[in-house]
């Protein structure tokens, strides 16, 4: 039995949902894509000492496609009115971050989805373990890329 973890966190946008995907396809390469940072960069330091590529930073110039590295993720797929990217980080199963912009009155509902598929015991609880963590984390990141993608 395949199980998949995962965390959403819902934000309105005061923009339409073209505006907040041209915004989007800008993301990565630089550090206010990712708050808080500083828990980032932790993050990066933790996944380098256990053999990983650690805290990255840079992205291709242009639209993005799939298998692009994006900072620490990779491409996965990338069609409007969603993008989903796969964590670089050495972890216990494979991460998924993924958004999408779509219509919802007067502008926009972008939706920030964290997801985990676990290898095995580790993996569970690994979860498990930083489930209370993620949502502070992926909530602060979906503020901030309201923020963003409100600009």
């Amino acid at each position: 039995m395949s199980v998949t973890y995962a965390d959403a966190h819902a934000r309105d946008l005061p923009v339409p949902p073209e505006a907040a995907w041209e915004e989007l396809e800008h993301v990565g390469g630089d550090p206010r894509w990712w708050t808080p940072y500083l828990l980032w960069q932790l993050r990066g330091l933790a996944d380098r000492a256990v053999g990983g590529h650690g805290l990255r930073m840079g992205r291709s110039h242009g639209p993005l496609g799939p298998g692009d590295t994006v900072d620490f993720w990779t491409v996965e797929s990338v069609d409007y009115p969603a993008l989903r990217l796969r964590a670089l980080t050495r972890l216990p199963g494979t991460a998924y971050l993924g958004v999408t912009v779509e219509p919802h009155g007067e502008g926009t509902r972008m939706v920030l989805r964290s997801e985990f598929d676990p290898a095995g015991p580790v993996g569970h609880a690994y979860w498990w373990s930083n489930l209370a963590a993620h949502r502070v984390v992926f909530s602060l990141l979906a503020d901030r890329w309201a923020s963003l993608l409100s600009e």
